[in-house]
């Protein structure tokens, strides 16, 4: 190990050995003066010594030298010049960027160049051995080479600098727009992998911060900057799950963002929550849980009436035809009806779970599923004028579906109503916190609602009917996706009937005899009940 007696002679020596191409050398005797214990007191020209190791660093991709390198200045750093070592990391991952850009601008084929499931993961000897027994051109082997080791040391930048700033209270605005690059990298390059662990990496260092309360230099999420940092880099995390469509890691971002307002007990700010409603409209829809989409669309509505007061007359009218369809679009029935022990207390605390997510209080004594329904949810719209605020068309198409009894001649109402609707949408004006809605999205669920409504009123005037006058009811579906969804009415109690093939009629009626026997009984072509 070399010994200097002033910083600066080190940096000499180091910039020699650069020059006669030995950067190795340099990096080695400038990590060699870093970690000395002759220098544990910050010096200015430690500053300049930094930024030539890092630039050092990142010409050799040494990611673990940089991290020693940057570790112990932290500890020079932390109660002299804290800025200081914010001005060598900014220098670090500016650097780390440009090489990334050069080799991705390089490249002819990003996406071949970038088509690796790990960062982290090794490459694999039968790799090895196929890239030189397949017809690979030399150009694009060294594409591949050349570009992936650059993203892949970008990548452990973000990780390291994240590592070196968690859970200090004097770092935390570094820490999180670190941490908003990072999620932009995921994004720009898709990078489902990585999205995953910086994640699960963010999610460590805030259950580490809660775990060691007596930590030195611990931020204090009580403060409201602080708060706000914390809940913005989430709110990120959140947007960019959704947009790389890892719907699971939204949906544990949304949890995420919860927590954190249930742990420091204050209401964030309107266009926080706006953000966590609009995304959880998406997560619930792809999940096809439309009862808790159609909560998320409320709250939502509430949000952008209560708060934003430039809402267009049409915007409003827009965002409360999407309450009121996505309510619709809930199943008229029940699941609780046939469902085993086991299933009941599952969704017991699934509804429990999710209702967290939506602040709602429950009162143990009462039945779960009486808050938390299409019923009350319809009530509700009504008791606060979200219905009356709605286009005409899904009015009207509301009331056909709850008020009306017209079984021979509900779908035919409803088809052209379904029509307009469909075409309704847009962009939301610049008021708006939610950029653009498109009601085109329920057709298919109230295509559904339409026919079970249908079967349903059917049941309650006929006692029989041929399939073909049947199908002519339901013009949306054939009989036989009118059947498949028929067993799960009739599973639920929602309606009694079976279909009865050899003699091309549906039955309508209380079933006193199981889905088994009576479907086999169909198909012999009599009943046994």
């Amino acid at each position: 190990m070399s010994t200097f007696a002033k910083p600066e002679n080190a940096l000499k020596r180091a910039e020699e050995l650069i020059h006669v191409g030995q950067k190795q050398a340099a990096l080695q005797a400038l990590h060699d003066l870093i970690t000395s214990r002759r220098y544990k007191s910050w010096q200015k020209p430690l500053e300049k010594i930094m930024m030539k190791y890092v630039e050092l660093c990142v010409d050799l991709r040494q990611g673990r030298f940089a991290k020693d390198g940057l570790i112990q200045y932290r500890i020079v750093c932390q109660q002299v010049n804290v800025s200081s070592l914010e001005e060598v990391i900014k220098h670090f991952m500016q650097l780390s960027n440009e090489k990334a850009e050069e080799a991705r601008n390089r490249a002819q084929a990003l996406e071949d160049a970038l088509d690796v499931v790990d960062l982290e993961a090794d490459k694999r000897p039968e790799d090895l051995m196929l890239s030189y027994v397949r017809s690979e051109k030399g150009k694009e082997r060294s594409d591949r080479e050349f570009v992936t080791p650059w993203f892949k040391f970008l990548w452990e930048t973000y990780r390291t600098v994240l590592e070196i700033l968690r859970n200090n209270s004097k770092l935390e605005a570094l820490y999180a727009m670190t941490a908003h690059k990072a999620f932009q990298f995921c994004k720009q390059y898709k990078r489902a992998t990585e999205f995953r662990r910086l994640c699960e990496i963010i999610r460590n260092h805030l259950a580490n911060l809660n775990k060691y309360r007596d930590q030195r230099d611990r931020p204090d999420l009580t403060a409201p900057e602080t708060c706000q940092l914390y809940l913005d880099t989430r709110v990120e995390q959140l947007k960019i799950a959704t947009e790389l469509s890892l719907w699971q890691e939204a949906f544990r971002s949304v949890e995420d963002i919860h927590g954190l307002m249930s742990m420091v007990k204050r209401t964030p700010k309107p266009s926080v929550l706006v953000v966590y409603y609009a995304k959880l409209t998406e997560i619930f829809w792809i999940s096809e849980s439309h009862l808790y989409h159609a909560y998320a669309w409320l709250k939502l509505f509430n949000l952008q009436k209560s708060f934003n007061k430039k809402l267009t007359q049409k915007d409003l009218q827009l965002l409360a035809s999407s309450v009121l369809l996505a309510a619709l679009s809930v199943k008229p029935y029940d699941h609780k009806y046939g469902a085993s022990h086991l299933e009941l207390e599952n969704e017991k605390d699934r509804s429990l779970r999710m209702a967290n997510l939506f602040n709602f209080n429950f009162d143990s004594k009462r039945e779960n599923r009486e808050m938390v329904s299409r019923a009350s949810l319809l009530s509700e719209l009504a008791a606060k004028g979200v219905i009356s605020c709605a286009s005409q068309e899904v009015k009207d198409l509301y009331n056909l579906m709850e008020h009306e009894f017209l079984p021979l001649d509900l779908a035919s109402k409803v088809q052209p109503l379904l029509s307009k609707i469909s075409t309704i949408g847009g962009k939301l004006s610049a008021a708006s916190s939610v950029p653009e809605i498109q009601l085109s999205q329920y057709q298919s669920s109230l295509e559904k609602l339409t026919t079970l409504r249908v079967l349903q009123q059917a049941s309650h005037i006929f006692q029989s009917m041929k399939i073909d006058m049947l199908s002519r009811m339901i013009p949306f579906f054939d009989i036989n996706a009118v059947e498949k969804m028929s067993v799960d009415a009739v599973k639920h109690n929602f309606v009694a009937m079976k279909v009865n093939h050899l003699s091309g009629a549906v039955h309508f009626g209380k079933m006193v005899c199981g889905l088994i026997l009576t479907t086999a009984a169909t198909f012999l072509g009599f009943s046994k009940c």
